[in-house]
């Protein structure tokens, strides 16, 4: 129970925003990375590339992140209505 409390902490639900934020971008370079290796214009791409990659990380993440801590601050702060 201890653990499990300890995991409901508004700093552990932090932390998992960061670990997906980290994971999401990692998977969405990987593929940028694979278009540049596989694409014959891929190097000529690549600065367009990184950034399309940071706005659909952005995209992903605001609203993942809003869903993911909406419970947290709720508990600290109470309901906004």
């Amino acid at each position: 129970d201890a653990v499990i409390a300890t995991y409901k902490t508004p700093l552990v639900n932090l932390m998992e925003v960061g670990l997906v934020g980290a994971v999401l971008f990692h998977a969405l370079n990987g593929l940028r990375v694979v278009a540049v290796d596989f694409w014959e214009k891929g190097t000529q791409y690549q600065k367009q590339m990184l950034w399309a990659t940071v706005a659909v990380w952005a995209i992903v993440m605001i609203p993942a992140t809003y869903y993911m801590t909406v419970h947290t601050f709720q508990a600290l702060f109470g309901s906004v209505s």
